[in-house]
């Protein structure tokens, strides 16, 4: 219990520093890192790197990157409009760019993101940045990287 009120301290901290309106949420954008581990979806909207370690179940989709590095199995693919697919990776994927949109969906997702933007999560798992940690549900749970 103790865990959930500072939890939503922090939240409630994080969003007086500026918030912009969503659809069904509240945007937070930040500065630092955040690490996920969990099953359902991830969406990053950011500038930095990201590494994931890709557990053979899911699909990853990746836009506006500079880099992205797969050591491992899996499928890529690239669509018409430059958004790299992979499939069932297993293994790790190391990317890099700015102002990049990168989701993960399906089975286990682990990552680590660095940089500056924010993430929406969805589904079941946990979360860490320097400053708190939380879970995230089915109801999804958007926060800054590294508030």
């Amino acid at each position: 219990m103790l865990r959930k009120i500072w939890l939503i301290v922090g939240l409630v901290a994080v969003l007086s520093f500026g918030v912009v309106g969503a659809a069904s949420a509240d945007t937070v954008s930040g500065r630092g890192w955040l690490k996920a581990l969990g099953y359902g979806v991830a969406k990053l909207d950011m500038t930095g790197d990201v590494n994931i370690t890709g557990h053979g179940a899911g699909v990853i989709t990746i836009q506006g990157a500079k880099t992205i590095r797969v050591e491992g199995k899996g499928i890529r693919s690239e669509n018409s409009d430059g958004v790299v697919v992979l499939r069932g990776v297993k293994g790790r994927v190391f990317i890099r760019g700015k102002n990049m949109t990168v989701k993960m969906a399906g089975g286990k997702i682990d990552f680590i993101a660095r940089g500056s933007g924010a993430a929406f999560l969805s589904g079941h798992g946990s979360y860490k940045t320097r400053h708190y940690q939380g879970i995230w549900t089915e109801d999804g749970v958007e926060l800054p990287l590294g508030k």
